[in-house]
Formats: C-alpha cells, structure tokens, sequence
C-alpha cells in the first residue's frame, strides 16, 4: 500500500471512530437508571419544617396550624398550581381555605351522673374526674361494663373496668367510639392525676360547629375517672343511667384552615373529573400538662401524609398535564372533629358526581411489619375496586392488616366516603406506639422506606388520572353513617 494511501485509510478510520462516540455515548446514557420521580431529599426537607418544634405541635385550630396550611400552599404555589381557596382582597382566589367554626364554653365545671334505681352518684370535674375528648355539651346513655377487650354497644356509656396494656389505651378508645357508643369512661392517666390532684385542670373544650351548619358532631366523650370513683361506677353495673353535662355560654368564634391546589386536566371532556388527593395538616398541638417533652410534633401522624401530597403534586406538576383534574388538599382539624373536609365536601365547586375517587394519605412514614416489606395498605381495600386496580397497576398497596381498628372510618376520607366519593386512606401505620404522643418525631421516620414506596404509587395514580376507569363500591360495601 502506498503512502497516500495509508493517510486515506487511516483518516477514514479516524472519522468512523469518532463518529461513533456520540452514539456510544448516547446508548450509556439511556442505559442508566432513570432518576425517580421522589427524592428523599425533598421528603426530608418538608416533613422536617412541619413536623419541628417550630410549628408547635400544629394545633388543630391555632395559628400554627394556619402557618403549616400556608407553607403548604406557597409549596403549591412554587409547584404551578391553581389555587383553589378563599378569593382575597383583589378577588384572586388563594391556596388557603379559612373554615370559621362557632363554639360554646362551659361557665362552670361539668359533672357526671349515673342513676341505679333509687341510687344516684354525682362526681365533680376536676376534683373525680377530666375529660380528654369532648364533641357534645351534654351526653347520656346506659352504662355498659367491659374490659378492654369487649364489644362495645351503639349508644352506650361504656366504662372500662381493666385495660391490662396503658400502650392500647387510645386504640381502646377509637374502636368504642368507632362502635357508635356515646361515651367511654376509664381510669386515668399519671398525667390525668397529676392535673387534677394540682388542682389546675382546664375546662374541657368543646366541639365547635361550622358556621351556617345545623348538622352537629356525633356526641362522644372520653372521662378519665379516679380510681375510687371508677370502682364505684363499675359496681353500679349494666343499664345504670348516665349523663354528662354542665352550664354553657357562648364563646368567641374561631377558624381552621385548609390548603388547596389544582392541577387542570388537559383533556377538555374529561378535565371535569377530578381526583382528590388529600392528608390532613393539624395535629395535637402543645400539652403543657405533660412531663417532659411538652410538644406533639405530628412526624409520622400527619406531617408524612402532608407531604405524599406535596411530592405527589410536585411530580404531577411537572410532567405532562393528566387528562383529568386533580386536586391537592390538605386539610385542618382532622383531630378535633374533621371540620377542614366537612367544608371542602360541603363548599366544593366540584360536584360530588363528578369526583372520581379520593386517596388520603395518614401516617405512611414507618413500615408495618404485618405487611411485606417496603408496601403500604389501604383502608377499606375490600369495599371498592378502586385498590385492586392500583395495585395491578404496580402500586405496592395491599389490603389493611388491622381491620379490627376500623381505620378506614377514621380519617377525612370517610367525610367524602359518607358522601358516595370512592374514598381510601393509603397507610402504613403498625399501631407503634409513638401515636398521639410527644415522641412521635423526625427521628423515627424511615425515609428510605417512604421514599420508595411513595414512588411506587406515582405511576399508578398518574394511570388513573389519565384512564376513563371510574372505581365502584362493590355490592353492599358503600358506606353509611
């Protein structure tokens, strides 16, 4: 080969090398993992503002709660959202949703009465007995005596004569009020004591109502009795007659707040639809009758369920418009009576026909070990189709492994639930037993864990928002108050 032509050949070689390195490159490029649509950073970033010592505890009703709704919505706001709460000054609506509730106060400490036949006993507030719960100014009932684990009876005063775990003392109060009793008596806390023999027990608060709403709260009160008068009641027995009341005036009015943002469909016939995405943004504020550690800071309980909502309008925000609407909401006082979802159900510009499901997002921070590893469960997963149909679609969801604590009635889901909306609360709550306590904090969430499965509900929440697929209540399974 002559000279000239080895220069030939060895350019020509050159120039195929080389442009073959951008095609290399490119066929590396798409071979890498792709980056997931959540990143625990931003988890982090956003549970640790809510969830800090900052927000105090994220009060139902207190201001706190109402900076939690605004962080919430200036997130919303970032994100490329419509805002979908109160119109202001200007008449441009914002992301946050003022919830005015009107209250009484007691004017004098409560008592409670039980009548057995001829005989009637009478034990003063403050000095026999607190009250942590409270949604009604007068309460009656028969008495009914179990242990903690018997069945509770709708309608009654059920008092608690032994609950031999303290560790289960609030799952033992949910599922009597879960059972429609009117009331649960039981001993009290160390703290309870601890009030009430200082002699600076607060009045109990009472429920507030929504302003311009006749419908009340379901009457249910948690009476935490002295030992002396626990014994006494319980000897009393079945079918004594109780009644819990006291002298009321009316008090100032007060407000909750909600965050809301909406994400249009793309789609001009099915941008009607709508799908809600929800968690609820209180919590149990500040206890400054409590030893130690005074602040309640919500981590798991609600602030991861806030922010599956924020990351879920992140992601949503920044793809491609879904062919239906979706709405973010996080709502206020869930805690102390559910009046954030009440009103957004009540006031929403939305017909209930046209919400095509809601999934709410409560306490997925921590695995449940009942459950295989890295999956998340959702309550009331056997009353529709809409979780079979998630989970086919890759959602690690499965069935709720705890349906003797009727969860899927206790949370702002079963608002919109009572209302005909196809709606489930996504969990992954093991019953720990950090819940509505002060350890509930940031440094007990596995945010691995609910990064992962956060990410694995992306896909199949974006398929819903962009099929023509309408979940069901399976035959006899719809729920009713």
């Amino acid at each position: 080969m002559n000279l000239q032509r080895r220069v030939l050949t060895l350019s020509v070689t050159i120039l195929l090398i080389a442009s073959s390195l951008p095609v290399a490159a490119q066929k590396r490029r798409t071979a890498a993992p792709a980056r997931p649509a959540i990143l625990e950073r931003d988890i982090r970033a956003e549970l640790g503002f809510l969830a800090s010592d900052a927000m105090q505890g994220r009060g139902s009703g207190t201001n706190n709660e109402r900076l939690a709704a605004e962080y919430i919505g200036s997130q919303f706001r970032s994100f490329g959202l419509d805002p979908g709460g109160d119109a202001g000054a200007s008449g441009n609506k914002d992301f946050v949703q003022r919830v005015t509730l009107e209250s009484t106060r007691f004017s004098a400490p409560p008592s409670f009465k039980v009548t057995s036949g001829a005989n009637t006993a009478r034990w003063e507030f403050g000095k026999d007995f607190l009250v942590s719960f409270l949604r009604a100014t007068q309460i009656s009932g028969d008495i009914q005596v179990i242990d903690s684990t018997g069945t509770p009876a709708k309608g009654s005063v059920v008092v608690i004569k032994s609950l031999s775990d303290p560790q289960k003392r609030q799952d033992t109060i949910m599922r009597v009020y879960s059972a429609g009793a009117a009331a649960v008596a039981l001993l009290e806390t160390e703290n309870n004591k601890r009030s009430r023999e200082a002699g600076n027990a607060r009045l109990p608060s009472l429920p507030g109502r929504i302003a311009g709403d006749a419908n009340g709260d379901r009457p249910f009160a948690v009476i935490n009795l002295r030992q002396e008068a626990l014994d006494a009641l319980t000897a009393m027995g079945d079918g004594a007659k109780a009644e819990f009341s006291g002298q009321t005036e009316a008090a100032e009015s007060r407000s909750t707040w909600n965050a809301v943002g909406i994400l249009r469909g793309s789609d001009p016939k099915a941008a009607s639809q709508v799908i809600v995405l929800s968690a609820h943004l209180d919590h149990l504020g500040v206890n400054e009758a409590a030893s130690g550690d005074k602040i309640f800071n919500g981590a798991d309980d609600d602030a991861s369920g806030c922010v599956a909502v924020l990351e879920m309008a992140r992601v949503f925000a920044a793809g491609r418009r879904p062919r239906r609407t979706i709405y973010f909401v996080c709502f206020g006082s869930e805690e102390s009576g559910g009046y954030g979802s009440r009103y957004f159900i009540a006031n929403s510009s939305v017909p209930l026909t046209d919400m095509v499901a809601n999934l709410n997002f409560e306490m997925l921070g921590r695995p449940d070990a009942k459950v295989a590893a890295g999956t998340l469960w959702l309550t009331g997963f056997e009353r529709s189709d809409l979780g079979p149909t998630l989970a086919r679609q890759g959602a690690a969801i499965v069935a709720d492994p705890h349906p003797e604590q009727n969860f899927f009635q206790r949370s702002d889901n079963y608002t919109l639930a009572v209302k005909g909306v196809v709606a489930h609360t996504v969990s992954s709550f093991g019953l720990h037993t950090d819940y509505h306590r002060a350890s509930d904090e940031i440094s007990k969430i596995d945010f691995p864990f609910m990064t992962r499965s956060l990410n694995s509900l992306v896909g199949p929440i974006r398929w819903l928002a962009n099929s023509n697929f309408r979940p069901a209540w399976l035959p006899g399974k719809a729920p009713t108050r």
